[in-house]
């Protein structure tokens, strides 16, 4: 099993010192991720809000990690593929696999948020269709010297893409949450999957979802074991009072920051269970998300929580720690507390 560090920040004026700021923060925590021995570290892109809008561009702020770190590997959590311009995500993100040494960990997904889709001028319709010709626009652009494409959206005539990314191809994981069948085709393709617990309804739907990604790998002749990884806000208090109540307000706050981001929902039949989201996440309030949601406790709790999200099929458990305007002493402490005493009693 492993352990990553996941960065999908929420920004508050009133709860963080400055922008700037907050970077650093990122960048410290990023550090000690990589001082404990963690798998690697995940940064979510996303635009415009408080939720997320601070990680636009994810090879820029997992370059600078890059050049303050040796080992950690460095995740797209995701990359927004279907809202960019493919050939120039595979010219990025194959400059960070140089800049990197070969670090590179491509999370990949169609995302969800009418705003964005809006702004970037994509209907969200052509959602799959605009994620699977990115996709392959980017892997030929990566493995062949030349390539030409006719797709719907792009038309592309003997071009080569430089430079090449170390990593022949880079580990390639697809975000899902939902919907079956972007778990069925991560596991034909053979890719690793990426999964948001906390949005799921109940732990029963998410194991059921991981089995429908595990048999579509089997039924496709894919024998490796594939990566599962799992985001989870996290926090390890003192004492089991401490840690139920120090994150509260950061995690109501953090709430409401995605709320703010998804006033309208998504429009598209390709996203039946998201049209009622905006709506749904009204709803989670704290007792809703503690303690099953989210891995909040002492030491001995997070042990146990942790056991119980490996029976699940998780192999990497991703700890997102920065959320909601926590003050960054108490995350600092939290992710010492984790090193020094749940770490040693779950590798």
């Amino acid at each position: 099993m492993r352990f990553s560090l996941f960065h999908l920040p929420s920004f508050f004026p009133e709860h963080h010192q400055s922008e700037a700021q907050f970077y650093q923060d990122m960048l410290t925590e990023s550090d000690r991720a990589e001082a404990y021995g963690f798998h690697s570290v995940w940064f979510a892109e996303h635009h415009f809000h408080n939720y997320g809008g601070h990680i636009p561009s994810v090879p820029v702020l997992a370059s600078a990690v890059a050049q303050r770190t040796k080992n950690i590997r460095l995740g797209s959590g995701i990359c927004l593929i279907p809202l960019q311009d493919p050939v120039r995500v595979a010219e990025e993100y194959a400059m960070l696999d140089c800049l990197s040494g070969g670090r590179l960990e491509f999370g990949i997904g169609r995302g969800f948020q009418k705003m964005e889709y809006d702004a970037f001028g994509r209907n969200m319709e052509d959602s799959r269709v605009l994620f699977e010709e990115a996709h392959d626009i980017i892997m030929k652009a990566w493995t062949t010297e030349q390539f030409s494409h006719e797709g719907k959206f792009r038309q592309l005539s003997n071009i080569r893409v430089v430079p090449k990314p170390v990593q022949k191809p880079p580990p390639v994981y697809v975000a899902c949450i939902f919907t079956e069948e972007s778990f069925e085709w991560t596991g034909k393709m053979g890719y690793n999957l990426m999964t948001v617990p906390y949005a799921a309804p109940n732990a029963e739907f998410l194991v059921s979802r991981i089995n429908v990604f595990r048999d579509a790998r089997r039924a496709h002749g894919h024998q490796a074991a594939p990566e599962v990884l799992g985001v989870y806000h996290f926090y390890c208090g003192e004492t089991p009072e401490k840690a139920k109540e120090e994150p509260r307000g950061a995690m109501l706050r953090y709430v409401q920051s995605v709320v703010a981001a998804n006033k309208e929902a998504a429009y598209s039949d390709q996203y039946k269970m998201y049209k009622a989201l905006p709506q749904a996440f009204q709803g989670f309030n704290y007792d809703y998300l503690y303690p099953h949601k989210v891995i909040f406790g002492d030491p001995d709790q997070c042990v146990e929580r942790i056991k119980q999200i490996l029976s699940f099929g998780v192999t990497n458990v991703s700890l997102l720690v920065n959320f909601g305007g926590l003050e960054h002493a108490k995350i600092m402490a939290s992710f010492d507390r984790f090193a020094t005493h749940v770490l040693p009693r779950v590798q």
